[in-house]
């Protein structure tokens, strides 16, 4: 299933109700591989994946970036903690393993310049709209990764799951 939510900043309005009232059996929602402003703005060389060391995802993320000869890395801004101020976060919340995706960027490289600009810049100002400096060939490739684990998580034999060390593990939801 394909989910477009909506009221992210207004307190993830959107996300927690489907979470909350979901229009399938919540048993049937296995995982969330949530993409929340990928900002292909740039080559895509890595993903970034918050909530990667979180839970079982974080393998299945691997296994279809190396092939890509994609780098896989944890969040580069940890400070920012958007993995808990973005939609994913109301799947986590209901026990559902998680994990939130965007075009790569190391720390103190050009690229997160590029970020930090464009976050400065146009996000949520008048220039952001249609008119934006996107790679289409990054946007492309991301799509490409993205399809690649939702088809690799969703044929997998097992459901995904909270890593034993997660601190999101205390929300998953046992087995009745």
């Amino acid at each position: 299933m394909f989910l477009a939510v909506t009221a992210e900043e207004k307190g993830l309005l959107g996300s927690r109700y489907y979470a909350r009232h979901p229009t399938v059996p919540a048993a049937a929602i296995v995982a969330d591989v949530n993409v929340d402003m990928p900002l292909p703005l740039f080559p895509l060389k890595s993903v970034i994946a918050q909530g990667l060391e979180e839970s079982d995802l974080g393998d299945d993320l691997r296994a279809v970036a190396t092939p890509l000869g994609l780098l896989t890395l944890g969040d580069p801004e940890p400070l920012r903690n958007a993995f808990t101020r973005s939609d994913q976060y109301s799947f986590i919340r209901e026990g559902i393993p998680s994990i939130s995706l965007r075009v790569g960027f190391d720390a103190g490289s050009p690229e997160q310049e590029i970020v930090k600009r464009f976050r400065a810049e146009r996000y949520h100002a008048p220039s952001d709209d249609l008119m934006q400096p996107v790679d289409r060939q990054s946007a492309a490739d991301f799509n490409r990764l993205y399809l690649r684990l939702v088809e690799a998580v969703s044929n997998r034999p097992t459901r995904p799951s909270w890593n034993a060390n997660s601190f999101f593990r205390r929300f998953r939801k046992l087995a009745t």
